[in-house]
């Protein structure tokens, strides 16, 4: 009976030596590993944040915080969208990585990781580079989007990450498209000049408008003083024209100073487009017909006599 007991122990750990040798010996190199899954690619401290640059198909953007506001750096000088930056902002800060959708990088075209496609953002803290990341395709689910480090292959779901915040296909957007704000109280005369009459409203001392002892139609001339107000561009054209550049069309607002806006023709005979000089502001803006003659006027329209 002794020798079977002992025969029974040899045997239990016969069996045990080859389950520990089996998990010593054994191959582990082809199996895949759990990664822990990061809260971020990188944190930010969104009032620290001072530069921002975006990348995109070869074309670059930077814009940089000066005085609390942000401006476009490169590649011209102007006053970023305010609203659009605070968003981006805001995303970096709140967003959370969901899954790792991918370590293959066979797959990473699949996401939108490639050169005509991917976005690349770096963010700057204190002027020192904190981080940068990949923006790949946008997710099924809202707010989702394909984000990865720029030096890995992992390629994370992210969410409160809005794709449309990060990636514009026309770079100019990031641009505020406000020209000026002329607030309706301070307009003294605007003088029109258009392509067939030319004339000059003016306020009397009761706060009514005339071209010359004509009242003016109140509604039609309304709305003119609230595109003022807030008038902005439709578009921009990086390029330079003289101060004596003959306009087709043009309005001289006085209201305590002097904004003179002019529309010069451009394209061939039949385009409708205009380029557009706001006096004290460099940059030339892009418009339609439509919107020069919301502003300029038939002085018959004006009077609501057509």
């Amino acid at each position: 009976m002794k020798n079977k007991n002992n025969i029974y122990i040899l045997g239990f750990v016969f069996v045990a030596l080859l389950v520990i040798a089996y998990f010593v010996m054994r191959d582990t190199s082809g199996e895949k590993k759990t990664l822990k899954l990061p809260e971020k690619v990188f944190t930010i401290d969104s009032v620290s944040v001072d530069k921002l640059e975006l990348e995109r198909n070869g074309k670059k953007i930077a814009m940089e915080k000066k005085g609390g506001l942000w401006n476009l750096t490169e590649p011209v000088l102007y006053t970023a969208n305010q609203q659009f930056v605070g968003s981006v902002l805001s995303n970096l800060k709140n967003y959370k990585i969901s899954s790792i959708v991918s370590d293959n990088p066979n797959n990473k075209d699949f996401f939108g990781f490639n050169d005509t496609n991917v976005t690349k953002i770096s963010v700057y803290q204190g002027g020192a580079l904190s981080g940068q990341l990949l923006i790949g395709n946008a997710a099924s689910g809202p707010s989702q989007s394909y984000i990865k480090k720029s030096d890995a292959k992992e390629v994370f779901l992210a969410e409160n990450f809005l794709f449309n915040n990060f990636v514009k296909q026309d770079l100019t957007e990031w641009r505020d498209k406000l020209i000026i704000s002329i607030p309706k109280g301070s307009i003294k005369s605007i003088e029109f000049n258009g392509e067939k009459d030319s004339y000059t409203v003016t306020k009397d001392t009761t706060e009514k408008f005339y071209v010359g002892k004509d009242t003016v139609d109140t509604s039609v001339f309304e709305g003119i003083t609230n595109m003022l107000q807030t008038f902005s561009t439709q578009n921009f054209k990086d390029t330079t024209l003289s101060a004596d550049v003959k306009a087709a069309i043009s309005a001289k607002i006085d209201w305590g100073k002097i904004t003179e806006i002019k529309f010069v023709k451009y394209g061939n005979e039949d385009s409708k487009k205009f380029l557009m000089i706001v006096s004290g502001i460099a940059q030339v803006f892009e418009v339609d017909e439509n919107y020069a003659k919301m502003l300029i006027k038939p002085r018959k329209e004006i009077l609501g006599t057509k």
